[in-house]
Formats: C-alpha cells, sequence, structure tokens
C-alpha cells in the first residue's frame, strides 16, 4: 500500500525527485510543404466586405516532445508541441502554433482508477464564415477528469468533468469566447470482455462571457444542455467491432427567442479488419457543435464518415476516409440576412499516404477536398489542400 501511495505522488509531482521511474522520452520535429487553393475559404466571386479566393503556399515547421513516467499502475505524462507557419504571399497571415499538455493515470489495486488530462492550445483563428481576413487567435484551455470504481469484474461506476473555455485575441471576435462545464455520471456492465452496456447521465452549462446581449436579438449569453447517455459495445472477434452512443438531449437557453433542442444525438461505429493489413470504418453521426459564428449560437450536424485504411508493408501505409454531412445552424433568421435560418450540406475526401523508409522518418503526403453547400451564397466554397510532411521521431527508453 505504501509503495501505491508513492507511486500515486510521483504521478501528481509531490514526490522526491529522487525516486526511480521508468520513463520514456519522444522528441520530433517536421517539416511541412502546403498549397491551399482557397485560405480564406472565400465563395467564388467577389462582394463588398468579402474576402476574395485567394491561393498560396505555406511552410510549416516545428517540434514537439512527450515525456511519460511510469511507476507500477501510475503514470504521468507531459507533452508539448510549437510550430512556425509561413506564407509565401499572404504573410499578414505568418503566426506561431503551440499545445501544451499534461496527463496522469493513478490506479490503487485496479480497483479505484483516476486519470487526469489539462491543456492550452493557441491557433489561428478559422476563416471559414467569416467576412474580413484580419489575422486573430484563440487561446483554447481544457480540462478533463475520470474517476472509475470497479465495484466488481463486470459492474463499473464511472464519473467524469471537463472544463472547455476559449478566448480571442481580437475584440473583434471577443464575442464569442466561451466557458463551459461539464459534469457525468454513469454505470458500465461487460461481460466477457467483448460485451459493455453503460448508462449515464450528463450535464453541461455554457456562457459567453464577454457577449452583450440585446434582448430579443437571438444569442445566447446562456445555456444548459442536459444528455441521457446510453453507450454500447461489441466485438465478436478480434477483427470486428461496433460501437454506439446514443444520448437523448435537450438544450436550452435564457433568451426565449432563441430555438431550444430536443432530440437524439450520437453515433454508430463500425471496425473490420480483412487480412490483418486492411481495415474499413463506417460511422454515422448527429451531434451538436458550438461555432464561431455571428450567424448561429450552435450547429447540429447529420452525417455519415467511411474509411479505409491498407498496409501494403511495413514501410507503407494508405488511408483513405470520405465524410458527408448537414449542418444546421440554430440562431435566429434575421442574423444571417435571410428569411430562413442556414443550412449547409458538406462533402469531404481525404486521401493519405504513411511512407517510412526508415524506423523513425516518415514521408507524409496528403490530399484533402472540402465543398460547401449553402442557402446563404456567402458561405459557399470549395478548396483543395495538398501537402507533404516529413516527420522525425526519436524516442528512448530507461528504466530502474
Amino acid at each position: 500500500m505504501r509503495t501505491e501511495l508513492w507511486a500515486g505522488l510521483l504521478a501528481l509531482g509531490l514526490a522526491p525527485a529522487a525516486a526511480a521511474l521508468n520513463f520514456q522520452l519522444k522528441p520530433s520535429m517536421h517539416l511541412k510543404a502546403q498549397y491551399d487553393d482557397n485560405v480564406y475559404r472565400a465563395p467564388d466571386g467577389t462582394a463588398p466586405g468579402l474576402a476574395s479566393r485567394s491561393a498560396d503556399r505555406q511552410i510549416q515547421y516545428g517540434a514537439g516532445i512527450r515525456l511519460t513516467l511510469r511507476e507500477s499502475l501510475q503514470e504521468l505524462e507531459l507533452r508539448g508541441d510549437y510550430d512556425r507557419i509561413d506564407y509565401a504571399k499572404l504573410d499578414t497571415l505568418d503566426h506561431d502554433r503551440y499545445l501544451l499538455g499534461a496527463q496522469a493515470r493513478l490506479a490503487v489495486a485496479s480497483m479505484l482508477k483516476l486519470k487526469l488530462d489539462a491543456g492550452r492550445e493557441l491557433r489561428q483563428e478559422s476563416f471559414s464564415f467569416r467576412d474580413d481576413t484580419q489575422q486573430g487567435f484563440i487561446t483554447v484551455d481544457q480540462a478533463a477528469a475520470e474517476l472509475r470504481y470497479a465495484a466488481s469484474p463486470r459492474w463499473t461506476g464511472v464519473a467524469r468533468g471537463s472544463r472547455y473555455s476559449s478566448q480571442a485575441s481580437r475584440p473583434s471576435i471577443k464575442d464569442n469566447d466561451l466557458v463551459e462545464n461539464a459534469g457525468e455520471l454513469g454505470v458500465e456492465y461487460r461481460r466477457h470482455n467483448f460485451s459493455m452496456l453503460g448508462l449515464g447521465v450528463r450535464q453541461a452549462n455554457g456562457r459567453y462571457p464577454n457577449r452583450i446581449v440585446v434582448p430579443g436579438d437571438g444569442r445566447e449569453k446562456h445555456y444548459v444542455q442536459r444528455s441521457l447517455l446510453t453507450r454500447v459495445g461489441y466485438a465478436p472477434s478480434a477483427l470486428s467491432d461496433l460501437t454506439t452512443q446514443i444520448a437523448y438531449t435537450i438544450r436550452s437557453h435564457d433568451d426565449p427567442v432563441i430555438r431550444d433542442f430536443s432530440g437524439i444525438t450520437g453515433r454508430v461505429a463500425y471496425s473490420r479488419k480483412f487480412s490483418g493489413i486492411s481495415r474499413l470504418r463506417l460511422e454515422a453521426y448527429r451531434d451538436l457543435y458550438y461555432v464561431e459564428d455571428v450567424n448561429a449560437n450552435y450547429v447540429e450536424n447529420l452525417g455519415i464518415r467511411a474509411g479505409y485504411d491498407y498496409r501494403w508493408s511495413p514501410k507503407v501505409a494508405l488511408a483513405i476516409s470520405a465524410e458527408r454531412y448537414d449542418s444546421s445552424y440554430k440562431g435566429v433568421p434575421s442574423l444571417s440576412g435571410t428569411d430562413e435560418p442556414r443550412e449547409d450540406a458538406v462533402l469531404g475526401l481525404r486521401v493519405g499516404l504513411d511512407y517510412r523508409p526508415y524506423y523513425r522518418f516518415s514521408i507524409l503526403p496528403e490530399y484533402r477536398y472540402e465543398q460547401r453547400n449553402s442557402n446563404i451564397p456567402n458561405s459557399r466554397y470549395d478548396f483543395n489542400v495538398i501537402s507533404i510532411d516529413l516527420a522525425y521521431a526519436y524516442g528512448t527508453r530507461a528504466g530502474k
């Protein structure tokens, strides 16, 4: 018991530094060249106050590091990534991006397990659906905790909590800053290690701290989203598995003008391996998403996704994915300048190759295409992105 206690303290950074731990250090670096034929995600043609379609090349380079410490059932991982993005012509968009994070896993005799995860990301503002081309950054902070208690080999109680916070750098987009806190309680039942049934309840409270809401303008200041969750997992063999997460969700707002939501959300996913060298993935989903868009408070997405992975050899692998979804923007029609809510239909395709001529070196060419149709003319666009990424990762291990 004393050993497990010291291990838990070490994972939290409270034990003496002299204690011996198994650790793994993984530094990495990469260089990426990319061509984008529609950087601003602008519609075809021009209109006053809107960005025009612009193509450009960019060079992205950066480095990252992962440090993992393990002691018995305890684990602590620290991670960090930094990237610099330089455009060939649109140099006002040159920027830095970073991601910092930490994750801890603590366990006591395999019955009680605690997982903690926190991270901060600085990224450039998305240009999608925006009416200007000024540079802006968004800082995203996320934290999550999960506590699992195994009452028996089959029954497990689960408690989860999370916090999401986004903050914009420019005053003109701080109206979309968001803070969301969520909690979940549930129970899981497992049978013979190949089937699982879970039931739970979840509530999320969201707040836009910098938003000034005029009564009747259709924008939300606070919202509450409650869900009754059902999770099912079934893996009849080592080659296939089926997972579902279905919820009945109710989303309500303080402003009576905003349309509330109630209905079924979730996803169904199926995966199948063939001969150990290829895998097929299918997924259907219906979700609610937060968007940084003045024309909506949130978006309801209904879509399907398919993917296929094929490995020719230990050095060469191919990944293909396609997605089709409909987006319904839940706002007030007057905000978008039309008499009807915004409705989009999106088609996406991605093809990527992973070639590893050496153990730690990878060459990653990729092609992406997206087409967005909308009943709002200024929101219709398509883009093609071609890139090649040269990545190098080095790992070291040490132990007692």
